[in-house]
């Protein structure tokens, strides 16, 4: 079971929760150089898994901050039914992909499982990674939110399984929005008919939405109004080319611009405003909604009050997908996390076998009726279960099947993106300039790249 210890541990972890939202950047060069090279490994053996008997085995972790609580949990539980031993240690985000890199130009067999994201995952992919969609395997992907599987993938091959369905929803206050006539239960789908209701959510110094406009990781949430767009992306599939500077870019662009000026976001927050600290307003009442992940719906309804107090009945903090830039869409930005086997690694099946528990829907109930993080199983999430103390199960289901892409990238896309979105935000520039400076900023990081 996952205890109140470990709710310290993911507290603590907010760095490392910061890159949830950066979305742009995956690896040095140096780690890219590192990486470009794909050696063999020797097939998974599975033989022996089936008895469940790893006396004898000890498993190297490498791990991200806010997955280690969960492993370390469900490390002792496999460690009594199994007899192995289970080491996890979280490794800085900063040297993760020198690390890993390491890894492959060693083709070093210490460490048996990996953390795997989108970004690194797509950097590393078969290099790195073993392909967990190997028929043999016969692995039973069909209990996953959909939408997690592509973002563990690469190269047509699988290389993690998601340990959470972390993404960002829409959370709101009920009671304020009733008072504003908006329908506590079925809010507006769509950003234009939110706005129309910033001038009765407004109340002193209290508004609409709180959205760090101004924060270094403020090109996610732009990103959250590009993704409702069908068809729209940001970068081509091989990240060599700037796909945003047509009208869908610019149609999010000005779609945040309107909800700016109509005063429904707050106005006036630093650029050390992140996602924490709009949480933090949520939950003390000074912002009548947010654009956040599940951990902080959950702190909001009063999952954690020892460390993110809230001042909330949990029955009034509401919770639906993200709106859209036009009625009937929605799209988001995913943060999910997962593990996938080191190709390199001695200990394969206990590697495997653990994975499988992990991520499994025993250990994913516990996990999710913990209300720290959301499970990635979809049955999990949709059970009778967990919705009665998780009623965002449900959300993060439907939220799933959304255009959820992070365009990881070999280069940091992202600067050019929050610089634009800080000046939109202080009212320096324009909509359309806010795009223009932005798709430029961003071809030049591109060219750089190939260039070099």
């Amino acid at each position: 079971m996952i205890t109140e210890q470990h709710t310290a541990q993911l507290r603590n972890a907010q760095l490392s929760r910061r890159t949830l939202l950066g979305v742009g950047v995956v690896a040095p060069l140096t780690a890219m150089a590192l990486a470009s090279c794909t050696p063999q490994s020797a097939p998974i053996d599975t033989s022996g898994a089936e008895t469940g008997d790893f006396t004898g085995t000890t498993l190297q972790v490498w791990s991200g901050a806010t997955v280690a609580a969960p492993a370390q949990n469900a490390a002792v539980e496999w460690e009594k039914a199994t007899g192995g031993k289970i080491v996890v240690t979280p490794v800085p985000f900063a040297e993760r992909s020198l690390k890993f890199a390491g890894l492959v130009s060693a083709q070093d067999s210490s460490i048996d499982l990996l953390y795997a994201a989108g970004g690194f995952v797509g950097k590393f992919g078969s290099r790195l990674y073993e392909d967990l969609g190997a028929a043999d395997l016969a692995i039973d992907t069909s209990i996953y939110v959909p939408a997690t599987l592509p973002v563990l993938s690469s190269g047509g091959m699988l290389a993690g399984l998601p340990v959470h369905s972390e993404m960002v929803t829409f959370i709101y206050n009920k009671t304020m929005f009733e008072a504003a006539g908006l329908d506590p239960e079925s809010p507006p789908d769509n950003w234009s008919d939110l706005y129309t209701a910033a001038t009765k959510l407004k109340s002193g110094d209290r508004f609409g939405c709180t959205v760090p406009w101004s924060s270094i990781y403020a090109a996610g949430y732009y990103l959250i109004f590009l993704n409702s767009i069908p068809d729209a992306k940001l970068l081509s599939d091989d990240r060599t080319q700037v796909l945003f500077g047509d009208e869908a870019g610019l149609a999010a662009f000005e779609k945040i611009e309107e909800g700016i000026k109509a005063g429904f976001f707050t106005p006036g927050l630093s650029a050390d405003v992140e996602d924490y600290a709009a949480g933090k307003m949520f939950n003390d009442g000074k912002t009548a909604s947010m654009t956040n992940f599940a951990e902080l719906w959950g702190y909001a309804a009063g999952s954690n009050p020892a460390d993110f107090p809230t001042t909330l009945n949990p029955a009034e903090v509401g919770v639906m997908t993200m709106p859209g830039v036009a009625a009937g869409n929605s799209g988001s930005l995913n943060g999910f996390e997962g593990f996938g086997i080191n190709k390199f690694g001695k200990n394969k099946a206990a590697s495997l076998h653990f994975l499988k528990y992990l991520t499994g829907p025993q250990f994913q109930l516990e996990m999710n009726l913990s209300k720290i993080l959301p499970s990635s199983n979809t049955a999990v999430l949709e059970s009778p279960e967990v919705e009665a103390v998780y009623a965002i199960g449900p959300v993060l289901a439907a939220q799933g099947k959304t255009n959820l892409n992070r365009f990881a990238s070999p280069f940091d896309w992202e600067p050019p993106i929050a610089a634009a979105l800080a000046g939109l935000y202080s009212g320096e520039i324009s909509a359309s300039a806010a795009h223009k400076s932005a798709v430029e900023g961003v071809k030049k990081i591109v060219e750089d790249y190939l260039a070099n």
